[in-house]
C-alpha cells in the first residue's frame, strides 16, 4: 500500500508539472492574491482529483477502445481551453492585487474555485484510466476498494504538492513585476489556445 501510495504521488505530480488550466490558475491566484490564497485554490483542486480518480479508476471497462466517452471528453476540453485562452490573453489583470487579511470566507472562496476549476478539467478522467487499466495489467494495483482509495489519496497528494510549487513560483517570482504578471497572462492565454488547438487537430485526426 506504501509503494502503491507513491506511485500514485509520482504519477499525478508528473501529470500535473505541464502548464494546464489548473496549476496556471494557482499561479495566477498567487499573483493576484499572494501564496496562502493559492494553497486554498491548490487544496480545492486536489480535493476534487481525489474523487475523479476515484470513479477514472471505478469505470475503466466503459472506456476500453475510447468511442463516445472519449470524443466527449476531448470536445469539452477544447471549448474549455479555447474559452480560458480568450479570458488569460485578453480580460486577465496584468496589475498585482494582494490582500494580506486572509478570512474564512476568502479562504472558502478559494477552495470552491479550485473545486470548480478542477471539475472542469475533465480529461484528468482518462489520463487516471490508462494509468488504473496499466497498474492493474502489471499486477500494482489490485481492484478491491482499499487499493483504489489508497491510490486516489496518494494522487490527491502529488497534484497538490505540485499546485503549491506552483502557488510558490506565482508568489516569489512572478509577482515581483507589474510588467512580468502583464506577459505571463498573455503567455498563459497562448499555451491554452496552443492545448486547444492541438486537442481539435486530435480529435479530427482521431
Amino acid at each position: 500500500m506504501i509503494v502503491l501510495f507513491f506511485i500514485a504521488i509520482f504519477l499525478s505530480f508528473i501529470g500535473s508539472l505541464p502548464f494546464g488550466m489548473i496549476n496556471m490558475a494557482v499561479a495566477h491566484t498567487a499573483i493576484q492574491k499572494g501564496i496562502k490564497a493559492a494553497i486554498w485554490v491548490g487544496l480545492g483542486a486536489a480535493f476534487v482529483e481525489l474523487f475523479q480518480v476515484l470513479v477514472a479508476l471505478k469505470c475503466t471497462w466503459l472506456f476500453e477502445g475510447g468511442g463516445t466517452f472519449s470524443n466527449v471528453f476531448q470536445i469539452v476540453a477544447i471549448c474549455i481551453f479555447f474559452m480560458a485562452g480568450i479570458y488569460f490573453f485578453f480580460f486577465a489583470k496584468a496589475k498585482p492585487q494582494k490582500e494580506k487579511k486572509q478570512n474564512t470566507e476568502k479562504r472558502r472562496n478559494g477552495f470552491l474555485k479550485g473545486m470548480f476549476i478542477s471539475s472542469l478539467n475533465l480529461m484528468v478522467i482518462p489520463y487516471w484510466m490508462f494509468y488504473g487499466a496499466l497498474l492493474v495489467t502489471n499486477g500494482w494495483l489490485e481492484k478491491d476498494n482499499i487499493s483504489v482509495v489508497v491510490f486516489s489519496i496518494g494522487a490527491a497528494t502529488g497534484a497538490f504538492l505540485l499546485l503549491g510549487a506552483y502557488a510558490y513560483l506565482g508568489d516569489k517570482v512572478l509577482s515581483k513585476s507589474q510588467q512580468v504578471t502583464k506577459w505571463v497572462n498573455k503567455f498563459i492565454g497562448v499555451l491554452l489556445f496552443g492545448f486547444g488547438i492541438y486537442q481539435l487537430v486530435k480529435w479530427l485526426n482521431g
